[in-house]
């Protein structure tokens, strides 16, 4: 009874008691959901942001959580809701082909599965190209019977292609073929590739060190101013080109190594030979100069003798026997020139003169010979000369040279025409400005032709067109060839146009600087003025025969002659007589011409000092001549000379020297454009006399310091005083040392002779100059 009573007394208690706590259990229920809700929205938020792909299975294999990057990865067409508690193999199914190889993708995977181990890194190629890396995660199951399984997925292409490039740039050191060192700033070595590693096996212990060594130099030094450079270096035996690059940041250089062994010896075997092929240049200028001086000298004999024979009292057979004797002469000496031409333009030293004339009146006057030539053999000849189209063909050109060009063609069709033909000569104007004056040159003839493969042979040295031609026209082959290098050397091309049995045509273009006409004093056909009568003259010259000729021209036009036959006699003879000139041989036994002029351009007796020297020289280089002014020789003839030339020579030379009365200066000019301003010529004179001793000061210091660009450049600032004071016989010497200037820092015995000649002459005149000028201009 009363256990029924309590229990129905309690059961309204219990009641409430048990509906609170459900209420509270559903709450919390509640709570729980929200939280869970909460949480999954967070991880969905969480998957979905992520970078990388993921997908994740339970324990039946079924896809419990995937994410839109996993999709997207593989570009799939489905979203990741759509693959939410699908089976794994279907989705395995899909992927498969989107792989370069589906089979092995599919084995992949069932296969990490079926282990239960985890993967990392997992790379999957695909067939578009790009490479995916997996994590394979297994996660054991709540229930313990299975597990589930976590996917990271992620598109690693850029950075395998990164890793690949520098995969790539890394391995080039070490395939490099040539060596490559890096030392940090103290010397030590950083990193050597194969090839340095291979050349440091290879040398010797001392060389090995002597390599460390430069190369420790090197980067320091490039470390220390921050700036790539390159210098070639000996190793061992072989000689290598160094790249060195600084990187100052990271506190290292790079040497790169670059082998130019090869380079070297090529470069030290075209020095032997180009020493070598510059020696027989020499050779061969020595020979020819030999030969000309061995052939001109007797020639110079011969010659003159005829011309001395032909004034004798002769019958006309005698006199033909002369004629033929000096027309054979001057055919020798014309193939003695050609030589030497052909010798001078293959060492590139043909020389070339600029001087003004009349270059129709030059041309007319040079082939009227050829002209009369022509018409004794029976040809006809018309001339179209270049007055017809020029009215003033007043040019500044080398005529001698323009001339032989001339010369070669009408020779050349003279000589290839037969009898009853014709050659035309033209030279008409093509255009013409104040400056300028073009010119065509032309010669046409109606001779034997030249074949089409033969015309360009025909201006190669020593060449002819046919085989037999020397032998039936004569000749060394060697006019057009020396005709076209000088055309060439002046501007213009020499063009032939031909036809076997119908003629040449030859033609050539050349543009010549204007300049005006020069007043030329009328020439007279006697050449003797009279102005050498009562001369006396010193003849130094070895050679017998060639005394004779100048001592019997010399006796002809009034002068006495004293005879020295070496240059030791002729200094000796020089200082007991008064001379008004010396003819001097260049090549003598025991004292040369050369020697003899040094020696008196010193002598203490100004006159005796200062004579006029004219240099008879067999050598035929204009280089030679040069040289000779150089010594101090006033003027040059070539051997073998005419007596007209030998004429002019002299009393050039001995005229202005009495003129001046034995001075070392003439003020003619300078007088000339004070225009009777006395004042003016003392001021100039005063400048010259206070401002040369500086300039000569500075002209010895630059002379014996080798420097003669200074040389130069010192001669042209003083050049002009030196032309208006008309100081004598510096001129030339002047003009060699600002034309063949030496290299830097070489000795140059005829520049230095040059330079002591000038410096010697100029100072007597300053002497001179200081004594005659009146009282009032010197205290100025």
């Amino acid at each position: 009874m009363n256990s029924t009573s309590a229990t129905a007394a309690d059961s309204p208690l219990d009641l409430e008691q048990a509906q609170l706590r459900i209420q509270a259990l559903e709450e919390a229920l509640r709570e729980a959901s929200s939280a869970t809700v909460a949480a999954e929205r967070r991880l969905d938020q969480l998957v979905s942001h992520l970078q990388e792909g993921v997908l994740l299975t339970d324990e039946a294999g079924q896809i419990a959580l995937i994410n839109d990057r996993f999709c997207a990865l593989w570009e799939l067409e489905e979203p990741a809701s759509y693959w939410v508690g699908r089976p794994w193999q279907e989705l395995t199914t899909i992927l498969m082909p989107l792989t370069t190889d589906p089979g092995r993708f599919a084995q992949a995977v069932h296969s990490k599965r079926q282990q239960g181990a985890p993967v990392f890194n997992d790379p999957v190629e695909l067939a578009d190209g790009r490479v995916l890396e997996r994590d394979f995660m297994p996660i054991p199951a709540d229930t313990g019977t299975g597990s589930n399984v976590l996917i990271r997925l992620r598109d690693v292409t850029e950075y395998r292609q990164a890793t690949d490039r520098l995969r790539a740039v890394a391995s080039i050191p070490g395939q490099n073929p040539n060596p490559i060192f890096r030392l940090d700033g103290t010397g030590q070595l950083l990193y050597t590739n194969q090839a340095a590693n291979f050349l440091f096996k290879s040398l010797s212990e001392a060389d090995q060190t002597r390599l460390l060594a430069k190369a420790q130099g090197l980067a320091a030094t490039a470390l220390e101013h921050s700036q790539p450079w390159q210098v070639d270096i000996s190793v061992g035996e072989g000689f290598y080109t160094v790249f060195v690059a600084p990187f100052g940041e990271e506190g290292y250089a790079n040497l790169y190594l670059v082998n130019i062994t090869k380079r070297i010896l090529v470069e030290q075997e075209l020095n032997r030979a180009k020493d070598e092929a510059e020696a027989a240049v020499r050779a061969r200028e020595n020979f020819l100069a030999n030969m000309s001086h061995e052939i001109r000298t007797p020639m110079n004999g011969v010659l003159g003798m005829a011309g001395q024979l032909a004034k004798t009292r002769l019958d006309a057979r005698q006199q033909e026997f002369v004629r033929i004797i000096r027309s054979s002469g001057q055919h020798l000496l014309t193939i003695i020139n050609d030589v030497l031409d052909m010798a001078k333009i293959t060492s590139g030293k043909l020389e070339f003169e600029q001087t003004a004339f009349n270059l129709c009146d030059s041309l007319g006057e040079s082939l009227q010979p050829l002209v009369m030539q022509a018409v004794e053999k029976g040809l006809t000849v018309t001339a179209m000369p270049l007055r017809d189209t020029c009215p003033l063909p007043w040019v500044s050109a080398d005529p001698y040279r323009i001339n032989q060009v001339m010369i070669n063609l009408v020779a050349n069709a003279i000589k290839f025409t037969e009898p009853g033909g014709h050659i035309t000569v033209s030279s008409r104007q093509l255009a013409s400005t104040p400056d300028t004056l073009t010119v065509e040159f032309v010669v046409a003839d109606t001779g034997i032709g030249i074949p089409p493969e033969q015309q360009t042979r025909i201006f190669e040295g020593f060449t002819q067109a046919y085989a037999d031609t020397t032998r039936r026209f004569g000749g060394t082959g060697l006019g057009l060839s020396i005709s076209r290098a000088i055309v060439e050397q002046l501007g213009g091309t020499l063009l032939v146009e031909s036809e076997p049995g119908k003629g040449s045509r030859f033609r050539f273009v050349l543009d010549f600087p204007r300049t005006p006409a020069v007043t030329q004093d009328a020439v007279h056909s006697a050449f003797d003025t009279g102005a050498l009568r009562g001369r006396r003259v010193l003849l130094v010259e070895d050679n017998e025969i060639n005394r004779d000729v100048a001592r019997m021209l010399l006796e002809e036009w009034g002068v006495a002659v004293d005879e020295a036959e070496n240059g030791q006699v002729g200094v000796e003879m020089l200082q007991h007589r008064a001379y008004d000139a010396v003819l001097m041989d260049i090549q003598m036994p025991g004292m040369s011409g050369l020697e003899a002029t040094a020696i008196i351009r010193k002598l203490p007796d100004p006159a005796q000092a200062n004579i006029p020297i004219l240099a008879l020289t067999a050598n035929a280089f204009r280089a030679d001549n040069a040289r000779y002014l150089a010594a101090g020789m006033n003027a040059c003839l070539t051997k073998p000379f005419e007596e007209e030339d030998l004429y002019r020579h002299l009393e050039a030379l001995i005229q202005p020297a009495t003129l001046a009365s034995g001075a070392s200066y003439d003020l003619a000019k300078l007088q000339t454009m004070a225009r009777g301003r006395a004042a003016f010529v003392d001021k100039i004179i005063q400048s010259f006399l206070t401002n040369m001793p500086a300039s000569l000061v500075e002209l010895e210091a630059a002379a014996a310091s080798h420097n003669w660009a200074q040389v130069a450049a010192l001669v042209h600032h003083i050049k002009p005083s030196v032309e208006s004071l008309g100081i004598q016989g510096v001129l030339p010497a002047m003009q060699q040392l600002e034309q063949d200037i030496p290299p830097m820092g070489q000795p140059a015995a005829a520049s230095t002779t040059a330079t002591d000649h000038i410096v010697s002459q100029i100072r007597r005149a300053l002497q001179e100059l200081a004594q005659e000028l009146p009282a009032d201009a010197r205290t100025q």
